[in-house]
């Protein structure tokens, strides 16, 4: 009981020191794990914590420092995937900013840009990286499509305000590399390409111009490395072992990266060098539930003096809440007296006016800070410029004319078909099948081809210029049939000549085929005597001891036809001079033997 009670004096008192005057600083860093959100020192001292209700697996977290607003990606809620919260709020209550359009989307890392307000995120379930701008006042614009990454896995995502640049990791251990562009998608360019497996987090150093990056480049280790903002004079600081990381982050001092396996947040110093391990800053090991996920950092996101490569601190005097400090501070917001200065933040080339202590905003940019672009969704079809008197105007496309290009000047305006353009801010019209300023007057002719088309009732018009769609049908009918009757005055012949060539074919064909067939059979007849002796000589009348005998030649038979028969010998016997007679009288005793 006596730590949750701590636990709301401790968020009581962050929030009232936010709440007095907006300016107060009691935090380093901050990390959501679950749906919770933990403010830590860099003393690894907690100084405030928070359970939001309407969350459920928070991933992503950006920090905008001007409006002191948070802003939360949650990967496994259904309906809402953004969040933003004010810190001066004291309920700390989630305030919806995108809802859950598709099931797979997922959102892991996200950043702001508070020159441009601009939110931007990764979604490595849809391939896509995209952004979308959130005025002070009023609801968030519809999110855009910054890059569709088709075959790419983007995950971590990290921000050059200095150079107006975003970087990216692109974790398909098939086609690794880091990836960066302008803000508004040119100039996309690889930055890293070799020696990668999977890298997962990026994060940029305003203070010393460096890209960090984690790649889980073995499955068992990881390689912390950095290089210049190009790519150039890449190093690695850090190789430990049995990590898997998520997120990374930086301040002025240190490295920082959520480690999934040990449930910790790991930290490193930035001059660290190979061989140096890393410390654990913070463990969760005692939460089952939630393993810790996105990590921000407030010295990395103070605005930075981009020509001198250092940061620009405003004078803050920095409330580090330890757990001695608890008991001698309060949760009264008015006894919360914290030693600071008031101080602007001027964006957009604004700069302070030291008689007034208001920002001086260069043309196309109001608001106390500057950050109100007066050019932002101004003309709704054309590009926006700044006069001379400072205010916006729009250069029109198109047929769209307006202060605002916000009148299409061809909007229904030609008739019958008539095609629009605009010259000298009038709109003109390139008729078809009419005449007339807007194509309005049909002459008869052509009045009578576009309405004899029709199946509806006739227009006066079309009475009175006595069409005779009638006619007209039949002659268009007569056409049709020409038309038709020559396409088969052109086919038929080649189908005849066709049709003769393959009746000569089957006729030559059925010719040879009957031939082969009708081949007659060769016969030899033979009249022997069994006695070997008297021979034939006449056929009528064959006495008992002759017979005749008929050869036909095999190789003209059937199967089914009289069979032959291959005598036994058909060579004559060693020793004889192989005579006719003999051969006779073999060949009568094949038969007996064959035939009973």
């Amino acid at each position: 009981m006596t730590s949750r009670k701590n636990l709301v004096v401790v968020l009581t008192i962050v929030l009232g020191i936010l709440a007095v005057n907006g300016h107060a600083r009691s935090w380093d860093l901050a990390i959501v794990i679950g749906r919770e959100v933990e403010f830590l020192a860099r003393n690894q001292t907690v100084t405030g914590q928070a359970k939001l209700a309407e969350a459920v697996t928070l991933s992503g977290v950006a920090y905008d420092d001007t409006t002191k607003t948070m802003y939360f990606s949650d990967v496994s809620n259904n309906n809402i995937t953004l969040f933003s919260n004010d810190l001066r709020d004291k309920n700390f209550t989630l305030k919806p900013l995108l809802k859950k359009h598709n099931k797979s989307s997922y959102i892991i890392a996200i950043v702001f840009d508070t020159s441009r307000r601009t939110l931007f995120w990764s979604d490595p379930m849809q391939g896509v990286i995209m952004k979308m701008h959130v005025p002070l006042d009023g609801p968030p614009d519809e999110p855009t499509i910054l890059h569709n990454l088709t075959h790419h896995s983007p995950r971590g995502i990290a921000l050059d305000a200095c150079n107006s640049h975003i970087y990216w990791v692109n974790s398909n251990n098939t086609n690794p590399s880091i990836e960066r562009s302008d803000l508004d998608g040119g100039n996309r360019v690889t930055v890293i390409k070799e020696n990668l497996y999977e890298p997962l987090a990026v994060a940029v150093d305003h203070s010393n111009k460096k890209l960090y990056w984690i790649d889980d480049a073995e499955g068992v280790r990881i390689n912390m490395e950095r290089s210049n903002l190009d790519g150039s004079e890449r190093e690695l600081l850090v190789h430990p072992k049995g990590h898997q990381p998520v997120h990374l982050a930086l301040d002025n001092d240190s490295i920082y990266w959520s480690d999934l396996v040990h449930r910790a947040v790991w930290t490193i110093p930035k001059d660290a060098k190979l061989g140096d391990l890393p410390s654990k800053f913070r463990s969760y090991q005692s939460n089952h539930d939630a393993e810790p996920a996105g990590i921000v950092t407030r010295d990395n996101l103070v605005k930075a003096d981009c020509s001198a490569g250092v940061n620009v601190k405003p004078n803050l005097t920095v409330v580090h809440l330890d757990e001695t400090s608890y008991n001698n501070l309060t949760t009264s917001t008015e006894e919360s007296e914290p030693t600071t200065e008031t101080f602007h933040y001027c964006l957009n080339d604004g700069h302070i006016d030291e008689n007034e202590g208001k920002c001086q905003c260069r043309l196309g940019f109001t608001g106390t800070h500057c950050d109100v672009d007066l050019c932002h969704n101004y003309c709704f079809r054309g590009s926006c410029n700044i006069n001379s008197d400072g205010l916006p105007t729009c250069r029109c496309n198109d047929t769209f004319i307006g202060p605002r290009c916000e009148t299409d000047l061809c909007k229904d305006y030609c008739l019958h078909d008539g095609q629009c353009s605009v010259q000298d801010e009038k709109p003109v019209c390139k008729c078809k099948y009419s005449e007339g300023a807007r194509c309005e007057i049909l002459s008869n002719t052509e009045l009578c081809e576009v309405f004899c088309a029709n199946t509806g009732p006739v227009p006066t018009s079309v009475a009175t210029a006595n069409c005779g769609c009638a006619e007209r049908n039949q002659e268009s009918a007569q056409m049709v049939t020409a038309k038709e009757d020559n396409e088969y005055r052109t086919i038929l012949p080649i189908l005849s000549v066709i049709v003769g060539v393959l009746v000569f074919v089957i006729a030559v064909l059925s010719y040879y085929v009957n031939k082969f067939r009708k081949r007659p059979r060769i016969k030899k007849r033979f009249v022997v005597s069994k006695g070997g002796v008297t021979p034939l000589t006449s056929r009528p009348q064959l006495p008992d001891n002759q017979c005749e005998i008929t050869i036909e030649n095999c190789c003209n038979m059937n199967i089914c036809e009289t069979p032959c028969f291959e005598p036994k010998l058909r060579a004559a016997a060693p020793g004889t001079n192989g005579s006719k007679k003999e051969e006779k009288n073999s060949l009568l005793d094949n038969m007996e033997e064959n035939s009973w």
